[in-house]
């Protein structure tokens, strides 16, 4: 499973990794743009200022060599801006529509939803057990789920998922530490060698996948086998790490307030309300980094080309001019889908609603499965993550004794 990267031992950061959504909100309240020494960058925790800069691309970039997602993944649609990535993102884009992404995966996931459950609790209702839901369950579904889309065999889900845990540290890596920078290289090479394999296969055997589609693109500025690789390693972890970590939240969610709990139980047409302002209150992707183009002010600092900012997305959807009482998880909060968990601009997620599809399908089959769902006694419920945030294990129990 994934292991956060060790921060510098810096007062600072001990302070954000122990308790976020506090020096968060003394953020927003004194220095809403506060540079960070330790990381070399700024944080930006005011929900107005972080959608400015997200819609920003005249005065804000995301491909630089300060960026870890260039460092990590090299160029694709999340580190260009302007044409080159209109370019990289609209070949994926027509997969990824509400429309298109139902018709496609809402029975796979489904399916593949039900085996999962079943290796947990036995076929149909649950009579009673207890299991690690991030290890057998949350980290599982989503690998499986892309797999699925793209057309590769499950049996690739253990390389992928350790893979995507290196890459995860490099992505948290505000350190720059090399070891971590060199592992995930090695990983990154690895997963082209096994997507390279099959562009070659689906080139001479169409299978209607979504790596079948990029492949046979009669487009004159159809994309390279590298830029199809490059492309896929960006879809692939934002499609596994963020929905393992929504799973989790909202299970923490559930299991951690009776009164939701039981709201969502009585009404599951309250579950998109649940998503909505689990991914408010407890945002799986906590920053999205932009690079200055050009010396601009904002709240009062002046940025210089070339710094580095981190839009902290976490602390401005707890900001208070936005959302009332932000500290408190509300399902009944009109204005939840306001959220930015998912980022803003033209650099939105693309696939959020494939997110919300696993997400919610997930949940329809857990309530129906495991009655009483509860925390195992001993098991305390414990969020943790700076850069990713989410139980770093689960561990609930259903039914008539835990």
């Amino acid at each position: 499973m994934a292991v956060m990267v060790e921060m510098h031992d810096d007062p600072v950061i001990r302070a954000l990794e122990a308790d976020p959504e506090a020096f968060h909100a003394r953020l927003r309240q004194e220095a809403p743009v506060f540079r960070l020494e330790a990381w070399g960058l700024w944080l930006v925790t005011r929900y107005e200022d972080v959608q400015a800069i997200l819609r920003d691309t005249d005065n804000f970039t995301t491909g630089t060599p300060a960026s870890l997602l260039y460092d990590t993944f090299g160029a694709h649609m999340l580190t260009t801006d302007g044409v080159a990535q209109e370019r990289l993102k609209s070949r994926f884009r027509g997969a990824f529509a509400p429309a298109a992404i139902r018709a496609a995966m809402q029975e796979t996931v489904r399916r593949l939803s039900e085996v999962l459950l079943d290796g947990l609790t036995g076929p149909g209702v649950a009579g009673q057990g207890a299991a690690e839901w991030r290890r057998q369950f949350a980290s599982r579904l989503p690998v499986q789920s892309i797999l699925s889309l793209f057309g590769l065999p499950l049996e690739e889900e253990p390389r992928l998922r350790r893979w995507y845990d290196g890459f995860e540290r490099a992505l948290a890596n505000f350190a720059w530490r090399e070891d971590v920078r060199r592992q995930a290289r090695e990983d990154v090479a690895e997963f082209h060698a096994l997507i390279q394999r099959h562009i070659d296969r689906v080139r001479g055997l169409p299978d209607g996948s979504l790596f079948s589609q990029a492949v046979h693109d009669n487009a004159e500025d159809r994309l390279s086998d590298a830029e199809i690789r490059q492309n896929a390693a960006i879809i692939f972890f934002g499609g596994i790490s963020t929905v393992e970590a929504i799973i989790l939240n909202c299970l923490y969610v559930l299991v951690g307030q009776p009164r939701v709990h039981a709201a969502v139980r009585a009404d599951r047409s309250r579950l998109p309300d649940l998503l909505e302002e689990t991914l408010r209150w407890l945002s799986p992707v906590q920053s999205a980094t932009r690079h200055v183009a050009r010396d601009v002010r904002v709240a009062g600092v002046t940025l210089k080309a070339g710094d580095t900012v981190n839009c902290m997305l976490g602390a401005a959807n707890r900001d208070p001019a936005v959302f009332s009482e932000p500290d408190t998880f509300d399902l009944e909060r009109s204005n939840a889908r306001r959220h930015l968990a998912f980022a803003s601009g033209p650099h939105f997620c693309l696939g959020s609603h494939f997110a919300r599809l696993q997400a919610l399908t997930a949940l329809e089959q857990i309530l129906d499965r495991c009655p009483d769902l509860r925390p195992v006694a001993g098991q305390p419920l414990v969020i943790s993550g700076v850069e990713f945030r989410q139980p770093p294990a689960l561990h609930l129990a259903w039914g008539a004794s835990s």
